[in-house]
């Protein structure tokens, strides 16, 4: 039906021009003949036959075919012979070749044409961004190149451009897919076969995606085919559910224009033709068959003629001669020779080198219900809107932007994520300045010296770059922003874990072996170089990762209307996944080894926490800081997708982990710092008065308590026999399998050779432990400088004793090699002299000098601070007369020996070791003078041996010496 009429209006178009021409005396020494051709729709030989014997006939141009087959395979033929054609019919792309079809050119708008006229559509609408889908052939490869042309002549710019060379399914989906998240909503479609666009804007519409926010532009004229198609399908909504699809297609309708107006008042006057399918539209829709663009062909070709013959080499004389006898040179007669500003019904046509028209007139449609509206009209790039209710894709007339409207997820300074951030990384920032200030100011302080004032100043350097790591997260994010977070965060985070591991070391070394405190590995100095090899181990890759690739900011859509802002080195084509990078990954493991190495110290050190005040705080922080790597790490391996989720964790992660360390560690150090100072702020503090008037009281009391009690036990008589011990605080070390699994610790040591056992506990007296022992030696543990023995007990366990030099060293292994049967003076067959003739081990040893003395057996061992002849002998002074108030035995012991030794001597055992006394050495009136061989000892009873004591005598390193006998109970 389309073509029938199209034959037919042209045909009476063209008589008309023929008229025209010869009114307008155009070629006024030229004859024009009209010779009419058929062509074949079914049988394409039969056209091909008729195309020769046309050119047999010597013609000398061409009009037609109304079919785009058949008009490929004329201009083939005519183009053989140079000949020119014009189709005022066929819009096919694959017509403007200039190698296939040199001599063919058109009056009628095509796909690439249509390509001119949507770059003034997308100008004028305002849209800078669009994406295009289409085919991998020449219309659309030329399709992309003109947009991609007109883009930079008014300012627009491809987002997304898809190319299929197969339209499946599965390409298609892929491909809207990318469309979606990449936030481009503004789509073209250009595709050489109909059916192609048809499954795209099908699965855009399955996909969600023929909806608000969307706008679909085919560039052709779709109206009849696509709504055929559409209304094949089973969903009874699919008419309207294209509702807002454009489309763009030729302008025949040119009222206004002087030619066409003229035209269309002759066309009106004209006869209706018989083949004509609708007369009763005659005057108002024959003229859609291109009807004009026919009549511009003909005028066209006649004032090419004319052009050509004014041209001719050999003079316009000499072209009529020649076409007179069919030797007419056409060869000049391409495309581009018709561009002399022709005007016609037609309008104003001007043709490209492969005979497209450059600029056309053309009409905007959008589909409503299944009916094409007209909204505008593009002549000659000039923008004119007709209708300005335009429906859009979802029944909307809001007009969409290019890009969808973007939420970001990044933290922004209003958002609550933002808010708190910028809250909680303020706070900590400023405590952190202060706790700086105030540290530095009372560094003298003896907690804060314990804690190195440098490396709480390192510490607080490296919560605080965490701290802007997390305030760089704020707002959109710039390569500059990038990379800083990337340094700032691994190296405040080794700042603090290299502090921790740095202190935690020193306090491993020293709990381990106490002679250690004077190598020079324990001065800060070293322990500053050890913390600056960490961080080059985390600069270094990062440095070097972003001198090769340089970051970049990209915005990635997480969902329809969702996107966030992420950093990328798009360059790296190796060792880049998403936004996890290799540098990053090496700077990980380094990072986390070194808080395994800090959880590794703050276990060994775990039981230090009386000696040394931070390192409870240290356990804790290390080992949430392995909680918080944890939590991170995952966050930072999730991919583009999981972006909120990665946030989350990292933020919360990151600013628990910080906001810990800062708390748990300087909190304590706030506190004394505040205690000091509020303390030195006060002229006269009457509190502190009362109190040590009550510790006094409290002493009083505590003492007369103490006296009352030894009284009583001594009424009692709950003792039977006297032994000698030895006391010290030495290093001590229980030997493990592996020896890295066994620390030094300095232990309270109580020796009872007598017994073969020996007390291990704490400095405080608490968690003590008995151990029989049976055997001891020197022992050498890789340092000549260390002097150690090992002792073995009756569980087969093995203990390291460490003392200062070999006199102590020689001491200690005498003492706990001692015979007991020499300890008491006699051999260990040796009788008693007593009453009872047996022989006790208990007793004391009997000297010639006191073998008449009755002892009783009860009475064989003194307690308290009373001589002991006051019971033997009844000639002495009477227990009354000459006993005092038994004194509480002394917490402190003087040195004998420098001060670099530690307390030295042998001792009575105090309250919890209140069951093992010293034997010391004592004197009895008129009875010579008996020295230990062990003891010596200096006592300040006045009843007690006055004048007759020896001095005391030097003692080495781990004995500690006192003068007050004790009781055990």
């Amino acid at each position: 039906m389309y073509i029938r009429n199209a034959v037919v209006t042209s045909e009476l178009a063209i008589r008309m021009a023929v008229e025209s021409v010869r009114n307008k005396n155009i070629l006024p020494d030229v004859e024009l003949n009209i010779t009419r051709y058929y062509s074949y729709e079914d049988e394409s030989s039969l056209s091909a036959i008729e195309t020769f014997k046309m050119v047999e006939s010597n013609v000398d141009a061409v009009i037609g075919d109304a079919d785009p087959g058949l008009t490929r395979a004329s201009a083939s033929i005519t183009s053989l012979f140079s000949v020119p054609q014009c189709s005022a019919a066929s819009g096919t792309f694959g017509l403007p070749d200039r190698d296939a079809y040199p001599f063919f050119f058109r009056t009628v708008g095509s796909i690439t044409s249509h390509a001119y006229a949507l770059g003034a559509w997308m100008k004028n609408m305002g849209w800078e961004t669009f994406s295009l889908l289409y085919s991998a052939d020449a219309l659309g490869d030329r399709v992309a190149d003109i947009l991609n042309d007109r883009g930079e002549q008014y300012g627009f710019y491809y987002a997304r451009s898809y190319r299929f060379s197969h339209a499946t399914d599965e390409s298609i989906e892929q491909a809207l897919t990318e469309l979606n998240r990449s936030g481009s909503r503004i789509v073209i479609l250009a595709f050489s076969r109909p059916y192609q666009q048809v499954n795209v804007l099908r699965k855009a519409r399955e996909m969600g995606f023929m909806s608000k926010g969307w706008v679909w532009m085919v560039a052709d004229d779709l109206a009849n085919n696509f709504l055929q198609n559409i209304k094949d399908d089973d969903d009874g909504d699919a008419v309207t559910a294209y509702n807002g699809l454009m489309y763009i297609s030729t302008l025949w309708n040119l009222t206004g224009l002087p030619a066409f107006d003229e035209f269309q008042a002759k066309w009106r006057q004209q006869p209706v033709p018989s083949d004509y399918s609708d007369p009763s539209n005659w005057t108002t829709t024959s003229l859609n068959y291109g009807a004009a663009q026919a009549y511009s062909c003909l005028e066209l070709l006649t004032l090419g003629i004319n052009k050509a013959l004014d041209q001719y080499s050999g003079g316009r004389e000499k072209g009529l001669q020649d076409l007179a006898s069919d030797t007419f040179n056409t060869s000049s007669m391409t495309p581009m020779f018709y561009n002399f500003n022709y005007s016609g019904p037609a309008g104003d046509l001007t043709f490209t080198d492969t005979g497209d028209l450059r600029n056309g007139y053309f009409r905007l449609f959008y589909l409503q219900n299944g009916i094409a509206v007209p909204y505008a009209n593009i002549r000659l790039d000039s923008y004119e809107s007709i209708n300005n209710h335009i429906i859009y894709p979802g029944n909307t007339q809001e007009k969409p932007p290019d890009i969808a409207i973007h939420q970001y997820m990044n933290p922004t300074p209003t958002s609550p994520l933002g808010i708190a951030i910028l809250t909680v990384c303020g706070v900590g920032l400023f405590f952190c300045l202060l706790m700086a200030i105030l540290i530095f100011f009372h560094r003298h302080l003896k907690p804060i010296m314990i804690s190195s004032p440098v490396f709480c100043y390192l510490q607080l350097l490296g919560i605080s770059m965490c701290y802007i790591t997390l305030i760089l997260l704020v707002r959109q994010p710039t390569p500059a922003t990038c990379v800083s977070r990337q340094f700032l965060f691994c190296m405040g985070f080794t700042f603090v874990v290299g502090s921790i591991i740095a202190k935690n070391y020193r306090i491993y070394k020293i709990y381990q072996n106490v002679f250690t405190i004077r190598t020079s590995r324990l001065k800060s100095s070293y322990l500053l170089r050890l913390v600056g090899i960490f961080q080059i181990f985390v600069v270094v890759p990062l440095a070097v990762w972003n001198i090769v690739y340089r970051a970049q900011v990209v915005s990635y859509q997480l969902f329809e209307t969702d996107f966030c802002w992420v950093c990328e080195y798009p360059t790296a084509k190796n060792g880049q996944w998403g936004r996890f990078n290799l540098a990053q990954m090496f700077v990980l493991i380094w990072l986390f080894l070194l808080i395994l190495t800090a959880c590794f110290l703050a276990f060994k050190t775990r039981d230090v926490s009386s000696k040394w005040s931070e390192t409870t705080q240290i356990a804790y922080v290390s080992y949430n800081l392995i909680v918080s790597a944890s939590v991170m790490v995952p966050g930072l391996l999730l991919g583009n997708d999981y972006y909120d989720i990665s946030l989350y964790l990292y933020v919360a992660s990151l600013m628990f982990g910080s906001t810990f360390t800062l708390i748990t560690i300087f909190i304590p150090k706030f506190v004394v710092i505040s205690r000091h100072i509020l303390q030195n702020s006060k002229k006269f503090n009457i509190y502190r008065m009362n109190s040590d008037s009550q510790n006094q009281m409290s002493i009083h009391s505590t003492n007369s308590m103490d006296q009352n009690i030894q009284l009583n036990l001594v009424a009692k008589n709950m003792y039977d026999f006297t032994v000698q011990a030895h006391e010290g605080i030495l290093p001590v070390k229980k030997m493990a399998k592996f020896d890295f699994l066994s620390i030094w610790t300095l232990k309270h040591v109580v020796l009872v050779p007598f017994k073969k056992y020996f007390i291990l506990s704490e400095k405080s007296g608490e968690n003590a432990t008995v151990y029989h022992y049976v055997s001891c030696e020197p022992a050498l543990v890789g340092s000549t400088n260390h002097f150690t023995f090992r002792v073995r007990t009756d569980k087969s366990m093995y203990f390291l004793f460490q003392v200062y030099d070999r006199e102590s060293l020689d001491r200690w292994v005498n003492w706990f090699n001692r015979d007991p049967s020499t300890e008491r003076g006699i051999s260990p067959n040796a009788g008693r002299n007593n009453d009872d003739n047996n022989n006790d081990p208990d007793d004391p040893p009997t000297s010639p000098d006191r073998a008449a003395v009755k002892v009783p057996k009860s009475e064989s061992a003194t307690f308290g601070n009373m001589q002991s002849e006051m019971l033997y002998n009844s000639s002495t002074p009477s227990f009354q007369q000459n006993s005092s108030i038994p004194q509480s035995y002394p917490t402190s012991s003087s040195l004998s020996r420098s001060a670099k030794q530690g307390p030295v001597g042998t001792r009575s055992i105090t309250s919890p070791y209140a069951s093992y006394v010293t034997n010391s050495n004592f004197d009895v009136s008129g009875a010579p003078h008996v020295t230990s061989p062990y003891t010596s000892f200096t006592t300040s009873n006045p009843n007690f041996g006055r004048g007759n004591l020896p001095s005391n005598q030097q003692n080495s390193f781990g004995v500690i010496n006192e003068n007050a006998w004790q009781r055990y109970p």
